[in-house]
């Protein structure tokens, strides 16, 4: 078969030759019945147009040129104008194969995406630029998103490790596997078809995606003032372009003529080599990856990374998750004790601190702790913030000891100990590279060196803290007495902000703005070097709990059950999100800001302020209304609050992919996302404790020999669980407060999967069943908190309540037993001194003292006065109100009723802290079990792309 049949035979290629642009047939062909015959037909000069019209077809080619230059040149310019306008369509042009690169790229830059995948569909020539990977890099950074530029770089070089090994394997399967030709377009630049160098762009790969020079540059997200694009409709963008193939070689009657201009791959040309499957080098494949013949390398391929992200960004429209949980569920002795306070993940590492005193690290892949709990305070790990960064690798966490410990994050070890940092809980902390910003009940903020300062630093210099002018050394008789001072050494407190009046429960540090809030309902922005308030906002109707500053936006959540959005230039409000029907105790934003958003955002924002004074003018709204409802973002002048900001009704930024997550003490989080005419509202409600039940239920529904309930089989007969299992022992009041005393001899211990196994199955069966299971194996009691949330997961109260007082029994009979075995032992020890005694050997032995419940530690969480004259909501205590003390799934105390299950009003699930990331939201709440959701929902295509994500901000 001949090269030009097997191109006419390729599925993307078009049926026919292309035209080169026009074509050379006449529009309305007629039948050739010979010139001599039709000028037979012409009598007079008067039938000479008539005789044209008819005719015009038999005249020679020349003839009609002529003919036509003649009766062209007596028309006027203005009826030629109209004779070219009616004849454009016959004079169309491919642009692409008559202009350069650079100008083609620049028009299919104006495209939406799927618009560019419908060109990538018209023929090959249009594909190889429309795949063009700085184009696809361009369209990724302006639907907002972001790239983690170091994990980019560092995974393609981890790609390309072995990749002359790879070529070299190659040579010497040559004779024996036919693989000549590849090794020659791999080896050798001399092939035409490896030459594909493009004027501007380098080469094209075998997608036509080229990572050379570009006319976009090589940071397409620092592009501005481009004009919008827009997306209709969701897209397998892969998908539509593969049916298309790849490139390959022109199918024009024209091949010859730009063949020195253009000249393309072949796929089989363009391929990498691949070591055999066996080599421990070799490399899986992966359309993440591309092959770029230009650097004989692999680079990331964006048009996959730009489908990937929009898949991403699919399952969080339409919550597709799967959740997970710290610690593992088959490993709960990792966990905290208590409730956990607050948390900061990476791509690697969660690192949580907690009630317990504690922080622990945890590998964020595994769920597994990567090293021992982090042992130095005293009082509740309140707040902390790491970096894993090796040029940094530093975490700092503040306490209710009022105590701030710098730690080395990659070891543990302390650094530094800013004693008595406050006077008193330290609730949060926050640094950069130059300060360390701290907050606490004393209602103080301050601010502490993080490098080595000198007296003639007024803010530090310019490797330090902040670039001064210098005064120039004097080399006479004036000595510089500035430089004899002593140098302040690092944490070292440098700056006092002193304004509220009340606790200070969350700061943000951007650049030298300090945002603050505090219980005293106020938010304010401070110049942190200057040590100066520059803005002081009135905020919410009480008490404020978390913020979020981008530079542009202040996002709060307050005591009032409201989220609201303030513009960070002139202080004024610009939404206010009402969803929550308890304090929001957490908050993170994202408004997914454009290249060109801030231009864009003010101006809609003066459009929005025309139109509400137009409609005050025609009287159509009243200003001093001070009845209307809160404003989430509507545009509309009845609904606009406030005029003048910088920011339009909503925040601004892009509304495609912007979200605000939200967690309260009303137990639940809230994912807010944007409607079509910029009003925020709830996309989706997420519950922590339902989260962490179906980790553990999807855990422990792995197969034999993983599944806990076969496990448990091995162990010992399980409990009958059915009707015959009911004993008639309870009342229909509750159970018998007869509990058997756990701990019977022939019962052994259970692994802490089979025992939450064990839970699952008994607590649907009724209190019977648990009691009965209490008394077979009581190691599951440990599980107290899995037990708790168990328990509360049942439809009835008096259920509920008759599951809590069978627990309660369990636990006085373990403590009870335990007593009874400590009074033994200490009979059993006085026995022994009387004897010594009178064998005159006597020395004082101490009688262990009867264990006895510890107090809990003194709570420091977020205090907000004016939530103590909230009233409660239904079913919840006092906002202001420390949460209940209660133990975590582990090792109980000897003696110590750890197991206490809370009233089903107080459930442990108040929500303290979250963060999200590009693909999941992490929490953590009263219970010592912190829940997450992960919205690659399984994908490992996803899983894949998305360590190159970064977070939508």
């Amino acid at each position: 078969m001949s090269k030009w049949d097997r191109l006419t035979m390729d599925a993307f290629s078009p049926p026919h030759p292309p035209d080169e642009g026009y074509s050379e047939d006449p529009l309305n062909p007629t039948m050739q019945h010979g010139l001599s015959a039709a000028l037979a037909n012409l009598r007079s000069p008067s039938d000479l147009p008539a005789w044209i019209s008819a005719n015009a077809a038999h005249l020679p080619l020349a003839l009609k040129k002529r003919l036509a230059m003649v009766i062209l040149s007596e028309l006027p310019t203005s009826a030629v104008s109209d004779i070219v306008w009616a004849l454009s369509p016959r004079l169309y042009r491919d642009f692409i194969r008559y202009l350069p690169p650079e100008i083609c790229l620049k028009i299919l830059a104006c495209l939406d995406p799927v618009s560019l995948v419908n060109v990538i569909r018209t023929c090959r020539t249009w594909c190889d630029l429309a795949l063009d990977s700085a184009l696809w890099e361009r369209l990724y950074h302006m639907e907002g998103w972001k790239a983690v530029r170091t994990e980019i770089e560092s995974c393609e070089a981890i790609v390309n490790v072995g990749l002359n090994d790879s070529i070299g394997y190659l040579h010497r399967i040559q004779s024996s596997e036919g693989h000549t030709s590849k090794i020659r377009a791999l080896v050798s630049d001399d092939d035409d078809d490896v030459d594909v160098s493009m004027p501007g762009l380098g080469r094209l790969g075998s997608r036509g995606v080229s990572s050379g020079p570009s006319m976009f540059g090589p940071s397409p997200s620092a592009l501005s003032n481009q004009p919008a694009l827009t997306s209709s409709g969701e897209m397998d963008l892969d998908r539509s372009s593969s049916q298309t193939g790849t490139s390959g070689s022109l199918s024009s009657s024209s091949e010859s003529r730009e063949k020195g201009r253009y000249k393309y791959t072949t796929p089989e040309s363009s391929l990498p080599p691949i070591l055999p499957p066996q080599d421990p080098k070799a490399l899986r494949r992966s359309t993440l990856w591309m092959w770029d013949a230009s650097q004989s390398r692999y680079r990331i391929n964006w048009k996959y990374l730009y489908n990937m992200r929009r898949r991403l960004e699919s399952n969080w429209e339409l919550a597709k998750y799967v959740t997970f949980q710290f610690p593992h569920p088959n490993h709960p002795e990792e966990g905290h004790r208590e409730c956990v306070y607050s948390l900061q993940f990476d791509a690697n590492h969660l690192v949580s601190g907690s009630r317990d005193k504690t922080m622990r690290i945890w590998n964020i892949h595994t769920r597994r702790l990567a090293r021992p709990p982090l042992l130095g305070h005293r009082g509740s790990v309140l707040c902390l913030q790491f970096d894993a960064d090796p040029q940094e690798d530093l975490l700092i966490s503040g306490s209710s000891d009022s105590n701030v410990i710098i730690w080395r994050f990659s070891t543990g070890e302390i650094l530094h100990r800013i004693v008595r940092a406050h006077h008193e809980s330290v609730l949060n902390v926050r640094f950069d590279k130059r300060i360390l910003v701290t907050s606490s009940k004393d209602r103080i903020v301050r601010i502490f060196n993080r490098r080595p300062l000198h007296p003639d630093d007024s803010s530090g210099n310019n490797d330090m803290i902040y670039p001064v002018g210098r005064i120039v050394r004097s080399y006479g008789y004036e000595p510089q007495l500035s430089r004899q001072l002593p140098v302040k050494p690092p944490y070292t407190m440098i700056g006092r902000l002193d304004g509220h009046s009340a606790a200070v429960n969350a700061i943000q540090v951007r650049g030298d703005a300090v945002v603050s809030v505090s219980g005293d309902r106020h938010i304010k922005v401070w110049n942190w070097a200057d040590q100066v308030c520059t803005l002081t906002i009135p905020a919410h109707d009480k008490g404020i709990a978390c913020v979020e500053f981008d530079g542009r936006r202040i996002v709060s959540g307050s005591s009032d059950n409201e989220v609201c959005i303030f513009d960070a230039a002139t202080g004024l409000k610009v939404a206010t999100l009402r969803g929550h029907n308890h304090l929001v105790r957490t908050v993170q934003a994202g408004f997914c800001d454009l290249p060109y958003s801030q231009a864009e955002d003010e101006a809609e924002a003066r459009r929005v302020d025309a139109e509400y004074f137009k409609a005050v003018e025609e009287g159509l709204v009243d200003p001093n209304d001070r009845n209307r409802r809160a404003n989430a973002g509507s545009s509309r002048p009845a609904d606009v609050q406030a005029y003048g900001a910088k920011l339009p009704p909503g925040g601004g930024g892009g509304r495609t992919y912007g979200r605000i997550v939200s967690g309260s003490y009303d137990q639940t989080i809230i994912i807010w996302r944007r409607d079509k005419e910029g009003v925020w509202k709830p996309a989706h409600h997420l519950r922590q404790e339902e989260a962490a039940a179906r980790a553990q239920q999807r855990e422990a529904s792995l197969p034999a020999p993983d599944n806990p309930i076969a496990a448990l089989a091995q162990v010992a007969p399980q409990p009958s669980v059915g009707p015959s299992a009911q004993q008639p022992g309870p009342s229909a009041g509750g159970p018998s407060s007869a509990a058997p005393v756990p701990g019977a001899q022939n019962a052994q211990p259970l692994s802490p999967s089979v025992s939450r196994a064990l839970i699952d199955q008994v607590v649907p069966a009724g209190a019977a069943a648990l009691q009965q299971a209490l008394a077979n194996y009581p190691d599951i009691v440990n599980h107290h908190s899995y037990l708790q949330v168990t328990i509360e997961r049942e439809p009835s109260a008096i259920v509920r309540a008759q599951l809590r007082q069978v627990v309660s029994d369990a636990l006085l009979s373990i403590q009870n037993a335990q007593t009874a075995g400590q009074r033994s032992e200490g009979t059993a020890v006085l026995s022994n001194q009387a004897t010594a005694g009178s064998a005159g050997a006597a020395e004082p032995l101490e009688t262990p003292p009867a264990a006895t419940p510890q107090p809990p530690p003194a709570e420091a969480a977020v205090a907000i006065p004016s939530a103590a004259a909230q009233a409660p909501a239904q079913g919840q205590p006092n906002a202001s109100a420390p949460p209940p003390h209660h133990g975590g799934g582990g090792h109980a105390h000897p003696g110590v009723a750890q197991g206490h299950i809370p009233a089903p009003e107080n459930t442990p699930a108040r929500v303290f802290k979250l963060q999200f990331d590009a693909r999941k939201i992490i929490c953590c709440c009263q219970s010592p079990i912190i829940s997450g959701w992960d919205f690659c929902n399984g994908d490992p295509e996803l899983e894949e792309a998305s360590r190159f994500f970064a977070t939508v901000d």
